[in-house]
């Protein structure tokens, strides 16, 4: 197995480099699929001990992972959000994990054809705050909190174990916009954030007993606070790539 390393030199901000080419890892085995399935289940692209595995992700999904952005963060045509790929990879034995995600921007390279840069881009965000009254949070590890008392059955939930910088990038899917976290935390909690769907058709239509709207579950729930802003960002910017990757 080839191993191909690049030392660069940096011209500018973002990604344009001279390289002098050496040696870096390769995946030995990878193949990606067309899936065409409903997205009943969603996971992905993972990158742990030595393996590449996705199932049902979007080319949006599969480049903020690979450059380590949110999805709001990568600036692209609209169908990066449409076709939905199973990726399964395997790396060569003794490669440590820290190289699997350049791997998989070399991957990208090479089956989509795809060229990228950086740069900083004004957006619209969400700062992430502690709300009046603290945080209400259990710091890990405790005791869960019964579910039942929070929850709306049928209705979106996430719970687990997150720093406050790991709830603001799960924040940013539902939310769609970068959310920043500027709480100052620093423990590890156990959460459980049960919110009604967000949509303009609610109305007034909503169960007598659904959860509050994501916005007021966070502070609610949570006792953290999201706050409307605009900041300057790094961004990925697609220059270009294929719609559909080269054969296996």
């Amino acid at each position: 197995m080839m191993w191909q390393r690049f030392s660069c030199g940096v011209l500018a901000a973002g990604f344009v480099a001279v390289c002098a080419v050496g040696q870096s890892p390769q995946f030995e085995v990878a193949a990606i699929r067309l899936s065409n399935d409903p997205p009943f289940m969603i996971t992905g692209p993972g990158l742990r001990h030595g393996l590449l595995t996705a199932t049902k992700v979007t080319l949006r999904h599969m480049l903020a992972v690979a450059y380590k952005m949110t999805e709001p963060r990568v600036i692209g045509p609209e169908w990066l959000d449409k076709d939905r790929f199973d990726i399964a990879g395997r790396a060569p034995k003794d490669v440590p994990d820290s190289e699997l995600r350049p791997m998989l921007q070399a991957l990208l390279k090479d089956r989509f054809q795809l060229a990228v840069h950086s740069e900083a881009r004004e957006m619209p965000v969400y700062d992430l705050v502690v709300a009046k009254g603290g945080v209400k949070m259990a710091v890990y590890p405790a005791v869960e909190r019964p579910i039942e008392d929070t929850i709306g059955h049928g209705f979106p939930m996430s719970r687990g174990t997150s720093t406050a910088s790991q709830l603001a990038d799960m924040m940013t899917f539902f939310v769609n916009r970068p959310v920043i976290d500027k709480t100052g935390l620093t423990e590890r909690y156990n959460y459980v954030l049960s919110f009604a769907p967000m949509s303009p058709q609610a109305g007034p239509d909503a169960p007598e007993f659904a959860p509050p709207d994501f916005f007021t579950a966070v502070q609610k729930q949570l006792g953290l606070k999201l706050e409307s802003g605009k900041d300057n960002l790094e961004v990925v910017v697609v220059d270009h790539m294929e719609r559909m990757p080269t054969e296996n």
